[in-house]
């Protein structure tokens, strides 16, 4: 918590008294920012049978066209024509008249009308009784069509668009008559209806500007002109993202907050909350049950707060409301775009990874409390689309002066858990009692100009399920379209009758079925394509997808409006309790395998944003592999994903892998073969397969890369990835060239001391410690470290990352004391740099602490590493194995988070804290695994960790399994000679050991020995620790002295070469070796061997009075069980009470 705290004051670059001051001037900004929805559907009027060239064109020309222009400028543009495709079996229902007034509504109030020499459809001498009855139904929502009961279809259009009212945006074109003269009667109209089509033309002339044409082609070329020019002065500028994604949320709220009715406790205590909270703001959580009208409150709560105080900047963002809203990186960018938009604040590059934007977050929160402050309300926190973000570490748990916060969220999730732990003010929405819900019924029924008797009303009222809001208007809204009164009590008795809110949806489904007279084939298949895609879609996908006529279209789409919300273009439902109603109801195995085909095949033709993230999802959950593997393997849309969605190609790439289509390879020979290929797409490409462990595959790349460098830094680039690459696969004299030549360069370059010949030196400087040298490895980090403080001063973060880097050197080398202050030189560096809670200096942190474990400091090194994993997931959340988005540096960085886990959790078993230490365990491996894939090396490192902890339990079995689990994925992935490799298998080995194996444990300590000799050399640390677990296994076979002391001499040898006499492992050499001696009855050269190892512990670990270290504690046991058996019980006693001191030390 303190440190929370103290991140947030260090963004505070404003001293108290300036910021005080800020707020008396009484900073009074411009009002909130609303904008409009920028969408655009024309409704298009005309007679059938005359005008299909018009049609034809207005489809195939003008509407594309049209499309393109809007596109540019972040405007949805739909053509609506309701004439195409209607049928004599389409109209029988009679609501044809209704659908079209309707559609003209929502197109209001753009509108086309072509006019040659029919009139259209109307009542003749002999009545039309299908007409009849088409304008019966209509009249009851369109009274005024009564007047015109002898007009046709398209003079209604007409009227209702533009001469009922006057509508500047309705277009007229009349057609030269000599064009329908010579065409025939299927162009020309009766002397009755002559006479109708002559008195509306006037009328329209004298009302509205008409343009005439003489061809289809004249009238294609004029339409366009004027709907371009109208559309211009509409929308005179390209909106930016921000305008565009403002406007959804105020449509949202708006949409909310007029049907809203009651909650004026809710209200008054929200405001009395806000009202206390200024210099020390707490957050306000409101919770309730799904559906329970939180978001309807909150929309309700922000426009009268936004009247009442004007001068405030109030910032709404509802999740869920659109497409972008309910991804993280989206939201905070939205948010800090307000903010800077707001307070005119200087422009700067906002963050386009999620660890960025979390990273400068509170700063930004900061600039709002500086410049007058801000009401933030984030509502349904719990619709995040990761689940992991969820946790919430992403918002900061204090915030400063005058930035108050309110959010949302269900009260079980995830979302409500973390929440709770901060103990912030929660507001209850409560179920609605009987008397508001008696209200909502009156209220709801007024509407529509309707009322019930008191026995229905307490009938509704008095489900228990009436509680929540969203069953009750649903139900309410399924009694205002019953038709008939008669039969109003059974349906009131069926929906009443529904077990739960998805029940519910289900009987509403039944019954718009029955209205659109079919079968669940039309509502069933548009609902689950809805359901099967990825984030919803748009009307004119759903057309394209379901080969819908428009006029089908439009009805459906007004039947279901209740359920299916359009936000942003998109469809998608309006409820999870829809979705969960749609899948109960519709989703059949046919019915999915059929509608996923159909989108599949619609998205296979679409442009490359909407195809690369539709159509590799549908084809993943198709099980349609190699199609998946060739889709995302061709350049155009690997880089696309890669640019825009990379964790996309990591799971398709995992995917492909499982059912082995061998997407590495197919996307190596792609980019190869591409001649418009750069360097830097290469290295990228191949940069994504290594982080996968395609490292064949990425060598490829890299390689391919060498051939097509432009200049000279490039080609460094390339040695310092394949240099990587080869320091992964511990190709480590492939690697040293590579890297000595990327340094080589950048210093002809950019002269002997340059930032960029530094980053060079650490590059090499890595690999130096990796391969154990190193002499070479010091001065190369010590001389990055003199350039860096040089040229960009000590407190900077590369010059924290060289001393840093010294740390882990020393760490290595057993100079624990050096290691120690160069990592809190490093920690020192990058909390002034970056604050306290920055990943950089969780990294430090981590450092410190496996430091510290390794000196059995576990209380320091817990410390560290809890706040190490603390700042990592008030960054990137929990990472909950299931992530939909992240950027390539955000997934590195998660792989950040099992790594502490990890280590905390080797805390965890040193401590002997074992079922926690398997928890954290397998939080590491699930997130690797989803990460990273079941087969990656990094996987198999926390196997290993794993199987230290059941071996500790003496769990053999369980730690073999783990330990070969490992030594297969190493095999598989890095190879049989890779040091890794050999790792395992000393692992391997030790468990067939405690097994009693001691014959197969040999030959496996024999190959890894064998292994780590040829790859390093026979002097190397790493060739000491296998024939010290050979030595101590010939030990166990009581082999001869003569064979194992040469063992034991060859380690002290390599590791006093390495570390010096004094080191742990040194001492634990001597340790085995005093055992061996004892053994062996030399007691005297035991004797000497075991006070060597207790001298070499006391100057580790210098005794204090009551207080050892544990391992000098454990050496003291030691010589006493040495004497003891020697019958000296005087030295026994003595190294027995110093040996109990180690209680008091822990």
């Amino acid at each position: 918590m303190e440190d929370a705290q103290c991140a947030l004051l260090k963004y505070a670059s404003v001293p108290q008294g300036e910021a005080e001051e800020r707020h008396a001037q009484n900073v009074t900004p411009s009002r909130n920012k609303r904008s409009e929805p920028r969408n655009i559907r024309v409704f298009f009027s005309s007679t059938f049978k005359d005008m299909l060239e018009e049609r034809e064109l207005v489809a195939k020309k003008v509407t594309p066209a049209l499309r393109s222009f809007c596109a540019n400028r972040g405007i949805l543009f739909n053509q609506v024509d309701l004439r195409w495709g209607i049928t004599q079996d389409q109209s029988q229902s009679g609501s044809s008249i209704g659908i079209c007034l309707t559609e003209v509504d929502k197109c209001r109030p753009w509108f086309v009308s072509m006019l040659g020499e029919r009139y259209g459809w109307s009542q003749t001498e002999s009545k039309d009784e299908l007409l009849t009855k088409t304008f019966a139904n209509a009249s009851a929502k369109f009274p005024w069509i009564s007047t015109f009961s002898d007009r046709s279809i398209t003079e209604l259009e007409i009227r209702h668009a533009a001469l009922n009212t006057s509508n500047t945006r309705a277009l007229f074109f009349f057609r030269d008559p000599q064009y329908a003269h010579a065409r025939g009667p299927d162009f020309n109209e009766s002397a009755q209806n002559t006479s109708k089509l002559n008195r509306l033309k006037g009328e329209i002339s004298d009302h509205c500007t008409v343009s005439d044409y003489a061809t289809p082609q004249e009238f294609g070329e004029k339409l366009q002109e004027q709907l371009l020019d109208l559309i211009s002065r509409e929308f005179p500028e390209v909106p930016s993202a921000l305008s565009r994604e403002r406007a959804i949320h105020h449509a949202f709220a708006s949409a909310r907050a007029s049907s809203y009715i009651g909650g004026e406790p809710y209200v008054y205590a929200m405001n009395c909350f806000l009202a206390s909270q200024v210099d020390q703001p707490k957050p306000l959580v409101v919770i309730g049950a799904s559906g329970c009208g939180k978001s309807a409150l909150l929309s309700h709560f922000t426009k009268r707060y936004e009247d009442d105080h004007t001068k405030e900047f109030v910032l709404a963002h509802f999740i869920g409301c659109s497409r972008l809203s309910t991804d993280l990186g989206k939201m905070l960018t939205r948010i800090i775009n307000e903010i800077t938009s707001r307070f005119d604040l200087t422009k700067e590059d906002v963050a386009s990874d999620l660890r960025g934007l979390c990273d400068s977050f509170p700063k930004y929160l900061w600039e709002a409390s500086r410049h007058g402050g801000m009401l933030l309300v984030i509502d349904a926190v719990d619709q995040l689309h990761d689940k992991d973000l969820q946790a919430l570490r992403w918002l900061p748990e204090h915030f400063p002066p005058h930035v108050r916060l309110i959010v949302s969220c269900a009260d079980t999730t995830l979302a409500m858990d973390t929440l709770r732990e901060r103990n912030w003010r929660i507001l209850q929405v409560q179920p609605l009692d009987e008397a508001t819900r008696k209200n909502i019924i009156s209220a709801k029924l007024q509407e529509a100009s309707k009322s019930l008797s008191p026995h229905h009303v307490d009938r509704i009222s008095g489900v228990p399920l009436a509680e929540n809001p969203l069953f009750l208007c649903t139900l309410l809204e399924e009694v205002k379209v019953h038709g008939s009164f008669e039969t109003l009590d059974s349906r009131i008795a069926e929906c009443t009758t529904a077990t739960d809110i998805p029940a519910l949806f289900e009987i509403v489904l039944s019954r718009i079925e029955k209205d659109l007279g079919s079968s669940d084939s039309l509502v069933g298949d548009c609902l689950v394509c809805v359901l099967l895609s990825r984030r919803g879609l748009t009307e004119g996908e759903l057309i394209s997808i379901l080969s819908l006529a428009q006029v089908v279209w439009s009805e459906l789409a007004i039947a279901l409006g209740e359920l299916l919300e359009n936000t942003s273009g998109f469809y998608n439902f309006t409820h999870d309790h829809v979705r969960q109603a749609v899948r109960a109801k519709y989703a059949t195995q046919q019915r999915v395998s059929c509608m996923q085909n159909l989108l599949i095949e619609y998205f296979r033709g679409v442009d490359r944003e909407r195809s690369c993230d539709e159509l590799p999802f549908q084809l993943l959950q198709g099980n349609m592999m190699n199609e998946l593997g060739r889709l995302v393997t061709t350049p155009d849309n690997f880089f696309f994903l890669l640019n825009n969605n990379p964790f996309d190609l990591y799971q398709y790439f995992h995917a492909c892998k499982a059912v082995g289509v061998n997407a590495p390879a197919m996307l190596t020979a792609a980019i190869c073969e591409t001649s418009w290929m750069n360097c830097g797409k290469m290295l990228q490409a191949g940069k994504l397969l290594q982080d996968l462990a395609f490292y064949r595959e990425a060598e490829m790349l890299f390689n391919k890369g060498q051939q097509v460098v432009c200049h000279s830094t490039e080609v460094a680039n390339v040695k310092d990835a394949l240099g990587y690459l080869y320091r992964l696969q511990a190709r480590y004299d492939e690697a040293c060239p590579l890297f000595e030549g990327a340094l080589s360069i950048q210093q002809r370059e950019y002269g002997l001391e340059s930032t960029e010949v530094a980053s060079s030196m650490c590059n090499l400087a890595i690999l130096y410690r990796k391969m154990g040298n190193f002499v070479g490895a010091e001065p190369l980090y010590t001389k990055s470290c003199e350039i860096r403080s040089k040229l960009l001063g000590v407190y900077h973060t590369e010059t924290g990352q060289s001393y840093n880097g010294l740390g882990c050197l020393y760490q290595d080398q057993g100079k624990d004391k050096l290691a120690e202050e160069h990592f809190l030189i490093a920690l020192s560096i990058r909390e002034n740099c970056n604050g306290p809670n920055h990943p950089d200096v969780a990294m430090t942190l981590t450092n410190l602490a496996s430091l510290y474990l390794s000196q059995a400091h576990y209380d320091d090194a817990e410390r560290l590493f809890t706040r190490a994993l603390h700042i990592y997931e008030s960054i990137y959340g929990e990472s909950h194995p299931v992530r939909l988005r992240c950027a390539r540096n955000e997934i590195i960085a998660q792989q950040d988070v099992a790594h502490t886990l990890a280590y905390l959790a080797g805390v965890y078993v040193e401590r002997g804290k074992y079922t926690a230490a398997n928890l954290l365990f397998v939080r590491a491996i699930a997130i690797k695994k989803a990460l990273l894939g079941p087969r990656h090396p990094e996987v198999a490192q926390s196997l290993s960790d794993m199987g230290v902890l059941h071996a500790r339990m003496k769990d053999y079995d369980t730690a073999l399994d783990l330990y070969q689990q490992c030594l297969s994925i190493r095999i598989e992935v890095l190879g049989k000679d890779h040091p890794d490799t050999a790792q395992s298998m000393n692992n391997v080995a030790a468990i067939l050991v405690d097994k009693g194996m001691h014959g197969e444990a040999e030959h496996m300590y024999k190959d890894a020995l064998a292994i780590t000799e040829a790859k390093f050399g026979p002097t190397h640390q790493n060739v000491c620790q296998t024939l010290l677990k050979l030595a101590n296994l010939h030990q166990r076979q009581k082999k001869s002295l003569s064979k194992i002391e040469p063992l034991y001499v060859r380690s002290l040898a390599i590791l006093k070469q390495h570390y010096g006499e004094v080191h742990p492992d040194v001492a634990l050499c001597l340790n085995d070796y005093a055992v061996l001696k004892f053994n062996a009855g030399k007691t005297a050269e035991a004797e000497a061997l075991y006070l060597q190892m207790l001298h070499t512990y006391e100057k580790l670990f210098p005794p204090k009075v009551g207080q050892l270290h544990p391992d000098l504690a454990r050496a003291h046991g030691n010589i006493a069980a040495f004497y003891t058996a020697m019958g000296n019980l005087a030295q026994a006693h003595a190294h027995t009470t110093l040996a109990a001191q180690e209680q008091t030390a822990v």
